[in-house]
């Protein structure tokens, strides 16, 4: 079913051409909470449609659009998408990575896309900071104190201090830089790992770079695992390569959880060979027989890290300027080139 919307806002920005929304009433409420709207642009809200777990063609056929807004909800593309479709030209993604939605094929072809770009990045480096503080204040062990089923003193809890801690990043993008100074007030000794990543980045953030991922490990009391989800990276954060970091010491991830084996993180937390403070699992939500609900010492937060509720229409504000920009024939922001395609989760 297709509706056809209409707008008058902003007369000066109007920009003629057919757009497609292919996202659902919930994503579009959550980026375009007061309606999305683009003056003097033929907008066709969708229904998503999918058949043999990708998005029917026939639909956009039906529309014929320049540009395809799309969010989590959205089938995959086709890898035929453009020879069956060729009025599509551009896919406005309002949410983060499109590895998973757009095959790379597309862009080798010309299919112009983009997404959130930088502004979740802020966010994830903020929840990083916070779960690195809960990890070393053990906020875990808190409620048996409130509750009075452990003594409120002298020092029930073995808490610890960021101020001069040696802290390690896995990955240096947009969320590892975001961190970076986030920690500068801790005066914290910083160092990074990641595959293919010019030192003079490094250099830039003044960060020491890391010879490898198990010197990163084994030289720093907090690992914190921001790195991209690909075929280089899945499991890289092995049982071996956690049991080099310090006795104690403790591991976050905001990344992706399968960069890391969470028996493992269970197993170590659970003995107290190494804390932990995670945002992201396996299987999100986090699985019913995962081992990590039995790890009391854990602290867990269900994948929040990025953007908070009121980042999102941020985002559509980014998706609605850029679309504007596209159908006037201006540059757009946040685009995603091959190599941001490639390094992406």
């Amino acid at each position: 079913m297709l509706q056809t919307l209409t707008s008058d806002r902003n007369p000066q920005a109007a920009a003629s051409g057919r757009v497609a929304l292919l996202i659902n009433k919930k994503e579009s409420d959550l980026f375009f909470p007061v309606g999305f709207s683009l003056p003097g642009a033929e907008i066709f809200d969708a229904a998503e449609a999918e058949r043999d777990g990708y998005l029917d063609l026939s639909l956009l056929r039906s529309i014929a659009p320049q540009v395809a807004v799309t969010s989590w909800s959205t089938p995959p593309f086709p890898k035929e998408t453009l020879a069956e479709v060729p009025t599509l030209q551009y896919v406005c993604h309002a949410s983060g990575s499109v590895r998973n939605l757009i095959p790379r094929e597309l862009l080798e072809q010309g299919l112009l896309v983009t997404n959130w770009g930088t502004l979740a990045a802020d966010t994830v480096a903020e929840h990083a900071l916070l779960l690195i503080l809960s990890g070393l204040r053990r906020t875990p062990e808190w409620p048996d104190i409130i509750a009075g089923k452990r003594r409120w003193q002298p020092s029930p809890i073995r808490t610890r201090t960021l101020y001069g801690k040696r802290v390690g990043i896995h990955g240096f993008g947009n969320v590892a830089r975001s961190l970076v100074q986030l920690l500068r007030p801790f005066a914290a000794r910083v160092s990074a790992f990641s595959t293919g990543v010019p030192l003079s980045y490094f250099t830039e953030y003044d960060v020491a770079p890391c010879e490898s991922l198990e010197m990163l490990f084994a030289s720093n009391e907090i690992i914190v695992d921001c790195e991209a989800l690909n075929a280089r990276t899945i499991g890289t954060v092995s049982r071996t390569i956690m049991e080099l970091m310090p006795p104690g010491a403790l591991f976050v991830n905001v990344g992706r959880g399968a960069i890391a084996d969470e028996t493992a993180i269970a197993d170590l937390a659970a003995s107290g060979r190494l804390y932990a403070a995670l945002d992201v699992y396996q299987v999100d939500p986090i699985a019913p027989d995962s081992p990590l609900h039995a790890v009391d010492s854990i602290v867990k937060s269900p994948h929040i890290a990025g953007p908070t509720a009121d980042q999102f229409p941020r985002c559509g504000e980014l998706a609605l300027h850029n679309i504007a920009a596209f159908l006037r024939g201006d540059p757009v922001s946040a685009k995603v080139t091959l190599e941001i395609y490639d390094r992406a989760t």
